[in-house]
């Protein structure tokens, strides 16, 4: 009776070791799959995130691009005005002084007035050079922002695609641990350990994140005991 005996008792610690065995193995399992979606959504949140900062800076640029054009057309504007202001005093001045004998008075005011309408010729010139480096300046800006407009709607898509994808994986990865965390093998140690209330639903993506990282944080502490 003890010869049968022995093979009986051995074989059943065997089938408990395993057993046991797998458990372990499956509870590692989702942990590694769950900070690995856990990355995997944080990553994607950051992303989305950052093509929503993106599309606010871009409103804000546009909006004083805008007010840039509108005043470099009104610089531009002053300066063709100013320019044709100088164009008729020199025309003026033309007629006044140099095609007609003057005196000794009028040639010292014809002098004064020239000092002035040359000077003012140096002034619109200077102008001219800046006025020239403001467009050029400010038309890089426009194209590049016009460029950024049209491609980053398909980035802000993308990135939100990617972001619903990852909280859907999630999303089912805490189905699998509830599933463990409820099963009658389980629920005891997860008890003890502290775990959540799995049962509890997420309303929002920000509470799903927090719930896996306590189930995880659960699920280490279980391992580890």
């Amino acid at each position: 009776m003890k010869s049968m005996r022995i093979p009986l008792i051995t074989l059943a610690l065997t089938v408990g070791a395993v057993s046991a065995a797998w458990g372990a193995e499956s509870v590692m399992n989702l942990i590694s799959t769950g900070e690995a979606i856990q990355k995997e959504v944080q990553d994607t949140k950051a992303k989305a995130e950052a093509t929503d900062k993106t599309n606010r800076e871009l409103a804000t640029e546009g909006k004083e691009l805008s007010a840039a054009n509108e005043q470099l057309k009104a610089d531009i504007a002053a300066f063709t005005k100013d320019g044709e202001s100088i164009t008729q005093r020199s025309n003026d001045y033309k007629a006044r002084c140099q095609s007609k004998s003057v005196t000794a008075d009028e040639a010292k005011a014809c002098k004064t007035q020239a000092d002035e309408i040359n000077a003012d010729i140096t002034k619109n010139k200077a102008q001219s050079g800046d006025l020239k480096k403001r467009q050029d300046e400010l038309f890089a800006k426009i194209a590049k922002y016009n460029e950024a407009i049209k491609t980053n709607p398909g980035e802000q898509k993308s990135a939100y695609d990617a972001f619903n994808a990852a909280a859907k994986k999630e999303g089912a990865w805490l189905d699998q641990a509830r599933e463990q965390l409820t099963s009658e093998g389980f629920k005891a140690y997860g008890q003890k350990a502290g775990c959540p209330d799995v049962n509890k639903p997420s309303k929002t993506t920000e509470a799903m994140m927090k719930m896996t990282d306590e189930v995880i944080a659960c699920l280490k502490k279980v391992s580890n005991s």
